[in-house]
């Protein structure tokens, strides 16, 4: 049986299905120049139509052949044709076959449907006999081109096949040789991995009573909860968005099986494409469905994202408004208390979703896990019954029964008979639990003393999961090697852990899972791209950029692996280099929203406001749904409001509608979910800038009541205490973060800051060396310790502290410029000016290293550059009045009073009643020996100024100008 040959089916881009070829025929073909790559293939009896170029036998081969993209060789194509026995679509008469089991009148009770299903839109009648049983897809014709779906050819009976194909005779005998061959082998088993299937373009419109026979059929095939049925219905709700894609709900039910189908999936750029593309068109058709949100959590849950996809969940699940699929998001929200070991808390949610949805074998199968996890055996088993008294073909429920029954009960007869039968079957399931029921086989063969039988159910199960040390163990007992040979398929395993271990929060343990898997396939994109954001968590930032370099080698089209390296990159401040590694993506993937708002957030961090928000509105516009986009865009305004000064009409308008835009932004991210922390937070600020702190703290306050276990609220509350000077409340919240998370970062910086500003210099230096030894490779720490002895007046230690942070990060902003102040306080003229130009060549855009430049020659009586230099600073920072003061004296002091008065109006146009501005005016007239006027600006410096350091001073100075 091994020798029998793998074969496929081809279907040119004008339609045309031909084939059956071999694996070696198809090689030499694309060698000839017969296919370009841009054919679609599929693996007969039962495999996924994909692109040639995408599937691994031929890619290499194509590397070879194909220098860009080829014409097809029109002779041999021609050959080929002769050569081509053409698979035809069916006639229109169907083969009989035996009608499957009408649904139950109680089935999906809450949802509203006559075959009590979920469809909202309308009740559905059970689906008409059909004429291929629930569990068999048919060879289909799914559009006028003659796209035909090839699915369990071997189910079909020879009479049936000759009707329904109407293949020549030698063509019917290799399939059925095939497919016979299939059914004895489990060559399905193998655990080759899939590619999602993907909507394609619209196609003929589907009607109303064709929508809800396919989506009946579609939903039975979900309720069996089995991997091959699950193709089925990704077959099934993909043709229905192709003849139906305003159907929110089928969009839905769609994502629901890409989640199921992910374990299965090569999980690279083109499954995550797939996912990001439905959710993004099912949030585009209406932002704020509850069916986007949860293709928003399916994508969310894929990618690692946990936090946010419980957020989008909870959402959701927050609504009064009836939904039909909220016996998934109950599912959902059970799985993700689960990966957190709140078993407590999984299994209400788990009933919850059975009892919605009861003819859903899924959440009804992880119940029983979860139940077992809590040593509940009696009722996990009780369940599992039920399941496979439902689907006697769900071989993940047997096998765990055989496993309940021996750990729980010590029935090994029993448990033996269970995992033997399920072991023998075809189908596909999760790896580590087919691993769990191989183990507990082999002990119970140990007991029965049949050593060789129990060595080689071992060594199976420890080839599907070769981090079991107990499975390692038994098997050198046994005789064995614990040599893996063949890691094929051990990756997808060992992401599935590494993301159990994300879900945890033990990020060292997940970094090395993800490391291992793209060890054993270097062309996963996604392993490494999960590496990194692994490392990332453990502070290993100059580690896990490398491996982002990694993932886009591996998978040059992975777009999220260049938007993450870009932020990561700008988050230690290397702009250059992320704009280089954003242009790439933009080439890859033009208009795509996610780089988009990657270069919004680039130019965000790089204080560039407007820039942000026209790349936030361009994002925007390529994806109305993204909540992330919305969040920057508020942030950005609300920046923008900030810095505008209101000295015209104009000017006063702009501040308005910036104000507006940031509120206005901000409240759309709540509206898309109300459960992401940052979207609230961002809304909680914005509502502090624009209608009084006190809201923005009430606000917070609420969240804190209804959200007690997100700390983010607390730091946020504690934020903004902060920048209303009100230390005391700020350092009480940040203490109780600390305490409650000893490694919040931010709180540790929050604090120190708070006590510095209190007066408390070694506690706030003590927590700023706290948050330096959570992350050693980050320069935040270190740098408040620089600023903080710089303020204490020990200049030496502050500028050793401030080249400390230089050597861990060159492109951390403002070091120089802190070392040249700490050398201007200490009388060191020479560094202080070296250290301001060098922070000009790094940061130009920065107006404080001018500032810098012009107070040391302003010291050294280089009147002239000091102006200069000012000039410079108020191009970058043209909004305060001291900066117009002080180079006015500089103006003066080179003996250009004009320029000094032209300076000073300015001043007044922002702040008339900024005192420096009238002591430098009264110093402007007595130099063009104008006494009254200087007499007159001199006692407006007083009134406006009783305390002024140099009161005597200017006393003096009126008394000799006789006043």
């Amino acid at each position: 049986m091994s020798r029998i040959q793998v074969t496929w089916v081809v279907k040119t881009r004008s339609g045309q299905v031909k084939g059956p070829y071999s694996t070696e025929a198809i090689l030499r073909m694309i060698a000839e120049g017969v296919f370009s790559g841009q054919e679609m293939i599929s693996k007969l009896p039962d495999g996924q139509w994909t692109l040639i170029s995408k599937e691994p036998h031929f890619y290499d081969k194509l590397l070879e052949a194909l220098e860009g993209v080829v014409e097809v060789d029109p002779k041999k194509a021609q050959k080929m044709e002769a050569e081509t026995v053409i698979i035809r679509p069916p006639t229109p008469q169907q083969p009989k076959e035996q009608k499957p089991s009408p649904p139950t009148k109680d089935s999906f009770a809450n949802l509203q449907v006559e075959r009590k299903g979920t469809m909202p839109g309308g009740v559905y009648p059970s689906p008409p006999p059909a004429s291929v049983p629930p569990t068999v897809t048919s060879v289909e014709e799914k559009t006028k081109g003659s796209v035909i779906e090839l699915s369990n050819l071997k189910n079909l009976e020879k009479g049936e096949l000759l009707k329904a194909v109407k293949l020549p005779v030698v063509a019917i005998a290799l399939i059925l040789i095939i497919g016979l061959w299939v059914v004895f082998s489990g060559d399905s088993d193998s655990g080759e991995k899939i590619h999602l299937l993907a909507p394609g373009k619209a196609s003929s419109t589907l009607s109303d009573a064709e929508v809800k026979t396919k989506l009946n059929e579609a939903l039975l095939a979900i309720e069996q909860d089995t991997f091959e049925s699950y193709v089925q219905a990704q077959n099934k709700l993909v043709s229905i968005i192709e003849g139906s894609p305003m159907n929110l709900e089928v969009r839905g039910l769609l994502c629901v099986v890409y989640k199921e189908l992910w374990p299965f999936s090569f999980q690279d750029a083109q499954d995550i494409k797939t996912i990001s593309a439905v959710t993004q068109a099912t949030r585009t058709l209406n932002v704020v469905s509850p069916f986007g949100q949860l293709c928003e959590s399916v994508k969310l849950m894929t990618s690692g994202r946990y936090k946010e996809a419980k957020g989008a969940i909870e959402s959701v699940l927050e609504m009064s408004e009836p939904f039909s699929l909220l016996p998934v998001l109950y599912d959902f929200k059970a799985e993700l208390l689960a990966g957190e070991k709140d078993l407590m808390n999984a299994v209400p949610y788990y009933e919850k979703a059975s009892q919605l949805w009861d003819r859903w074998l899924n959440p009804q199968v992880a119940m029983a896990r979860t139940m077992a996890q809590q040593d509940n055996f009696t009722d996990a088993a009780n369940v599992l019954r039920k399941v496979i008294a439902a689907n006697p073909k769900h071989k993940e429920a047997k096998i765990l029964l055989g496993v309940i029954e021996f750990r729980g009960f010590r029935n090994a007869e029993s448990a033996y008979a269970n995992l033997n039968a399920a072991l023998e079957t075809r189908g596909r399931i999760p790896p580590l639990v087919e691993a769990e029921g191989y183990h507990i086989l082999a002990e119970i063969l140990v007991l029965r003393n049949e050593k060789g039988k129990a060595l080689s159910a071992a060594q199976k199960g420890f080839a599907l999961n070769p981090n079991n040390n107990d499975l390692r163990q038994l098997v050198v007992r046994l005789g064995g090697s614990d040599k893996i040979k063949g890691e094929k398929g051990a990756n997808n395993e060992l992401l599935y852990l590494g993301d159990q271990y994300v879900r945890q929060g033990d990020f060292l343990a997940a970094q090395a899972e993800f490391k291992a898997a793209f060890e054993v396939d270097p062309k996963n994109g996604t392993a490494a791209l999960k590496a990194a954001k692994s490392l990332w968590q453990l502070n290993q930032s100059f580690e896990a950029i490398e491996w982002l370099n990694k993932a886009m080698k591996a998978e040059p089209k992975l777009v999220s692996a260049y938007v993450l390296q870009a932020d990561y990159m700008s988050q230690r401040y290397d702009f250059t280099n992320a704009m280089q590694v954003l242009t790439n993506a933009t080439r890859i993937a033009p208009n795509n929203y996610e780089v988009l708002r990657g270069l919004a957030l680039l130019e965000f961090r790089k204080n560039n406001m407007v820039g942000a928000v026209n790349y936030g509105m361009r994002a925007i516009k390529a994806y109305d749904g993204d909540i992330d986009t919305y969040i920057l865009l508020s942030k950005a305004n609300g920046f923008l409001s900030q810095s505008i000064m209101p000295i015209n009409k104009k000017e006063i308008e702009r501040k308005e509608n910036t104000a507006k835009d940031a509120i206005r932004y901000a409240t759309k991210a709540v509206e898309i979910d109300a459960t992401n922390p940052e979207a609230q937070i961002t809304y909680a600020k914005v509502l502090a800038q624009t209608n009084g702190v006190d809201s923005g703290i009430s606000y917070l306050n609420e969240l804190i009541k209804r959200f007690s276990y997100t700390v983010d609220y607390r730091v946020a509350l504690a934020e903004i205490y902060k920048s209303e000077d009100r230390y005391n409340q700020s350092k009480q919240i940040y203490q109780t973060v600390v305490e409650i998370d000893p490694k919040n970062k931010k709180a540790w910086l929050g604090l120190g800051e708070s006590e510095k500003a209190l007066g408390l210099n070694e506690k706030a230096l003590k927590a700023f060396l706290s948050a330096a030894v959570l992350d050693p490779t980050d320069g935040d720490a270190l740098f408040q310790a620089g600023k903080l002895y710089l303020e204490t007046s020990r200049y030496d230690e502050a500028i050793q502290q401030f080249k400390r942070v230089q050597r861990l990060n060159p492109n951390y902003p403002r070091t120089f410029y802190y070392i040249g102040k700490s050398a201007y306080a200490a009388g060191d003229f020479a560094t202080a000016l070296e250290a301001a130009k060098q922070e000009k060549r790094q940061n130009p855009n920065i107006a404080d290293s001018y500032i810098l430049a012009a107070e040391v020659y302003a010291a050294k009586k280089q009147f002239g550059e000091c102006a200069g230099e000012y000039a410079y600073a108020m191009k970058l920072r043209p909004q305060g009045a001291d900066i117009y003061v002080k180079s006015a004296q500089c103006y003066r002091q080179s003996g250009s009073l004009e320029v000094a008065e032209d300076m000073l109006s300015l001043a007044a146009a922002r702040e008339n009643g900024y005192a420096e501005i009238y002591r430098e005016q009264g110093a402007i007239y007595e130099m063009k020996g104008d006494g009254r006027s200087a007499a007159q600006a001199y006692n407006k410096y007083l009134g406006l100024s009783p305390n002024a350091p140099d009161r005597a001073e200017i006393e003096m100075k009126l008394q000799r100008l006789g006043n």
